[in-house]
C-alpha cells in the first residue's frame, strides 16, 4: 500500500511540475507584447555636410513600424520613413531632394529598417541591433546601438515605450550620388526616436 500511494505521489507531484512548466512557458509566450510606432511621438532627423563648412539637418515627417518587447526586451523592429515628407525647411530644396538626384521618391517611396538579430549592448538600458536597411531602393546591413529612453502610459492608459538610435551612413553606398562632388557631403547621420503604444 506504501508503495502504490508513493507512486500516486510521484504521478501528482510529476503532473504538478508539468503543470507549472507549461504555465511558465504560456507567461513566457504572453510576455511578448507587440507597439505600434506613434508617428505623432516618433522623429527622424538627419545631419549632413555642406561644402566641408557646416552641418545641415532636416527630418523626415512620416514614420510608421512596430517593436516586440519581451520581458522589457526588445526583440523585433520594423521602421518605415517615408521619403516624401523630406522636411528641409524649403520647399524648393526639398523638391530637389525628392527628386531623380536624391531621393527620387517616386521611384523608391519608402525608406525602411528590418532587424535580423537584437543583442544586449555594453551598457545598461541599451541593445545591438542587426538587420537590414532599404534606401533608394538598395538594401544592405547595418548595425547599431539601440538606447531605451523609458516607458510608461499614455493619456489613455495605454503602455508606451521609447527607443533612440543614431548612426551613420554613406548615402553613396546606396547608389545616391548626386551632388557628391558638388558640396553635399557622402556621409550622412541619422537619429531615430520612437515612442511606440501597445496594440
Amino acid at each position: 500500500m506504501f508503495r502504490r500511494l508513493n507512486r500516486k505521489h510521484r504521478r501528482s507531484a510529476s503532473t504538478a511540475l508539468l503543470g507549472v512548466l507549461a504555465a511558465a512557458s504560456f507567461a513566457s509566450v504572453a510576455a511578448a507584447v507587440t507597439f505600434n510606432v506613434d508617428p505623432l511621438h516618433s522623429s527622424v532627423f538627419f545631419k549632413i555636410t555642406h561644402f566641408d563648412t557646416s552641418n545641415f539637418y532636416g527630418r523626415f515627417g512620416r514614420v510608421d513600424g512596430t517593436v516586440t518587447v519581451e520581458n522589457a526586451v526588445p526583440t523585433a523592429l520594423a521602421v518605415r520613413t517615408d521619403a516624401e515628407s523630406i522636411d528641409t525647411n524649403s520647399k524648393e530644396r526639398d523638391d530637389h531632394l525628392r527628386g531623380p538626384d536624391f531621393f527620387d521618391v517616386k521611384q523608391f517611396p519608402d525608406i525602411t529598417f528590418k532587424s535580423t538579430a537584437i543583442q544586449p549592448g555594453k551598457e545598461l538600458g541599451t541593445f545591438t541591433v542587426t538587420g537590414e536597411l532599404t534606401l533608394h531602393g538598395v538594401t544592405k546591413p547595418l548595425t547599431a546601438t539601440l538606447a531605451k529612453t523609458g516607458q510608461g502610459k499614455n493619456t489613455k492608459g495605454v503602455d508606451i515605450v521609447g527607443f533612440e538610435t543614431t548612426f551613420t551612413i554613406k548615402r553613396s553606398e546606396f547608389g545616391m550620388s548626386g551632388y557628391l562632388n558638388k558640396g553635399v557631403g557622402d556621409e550622412v547621420t541619422l537619429t531615430v526616436s520612437l515612442e511606440s503604444a501597445a496594440q
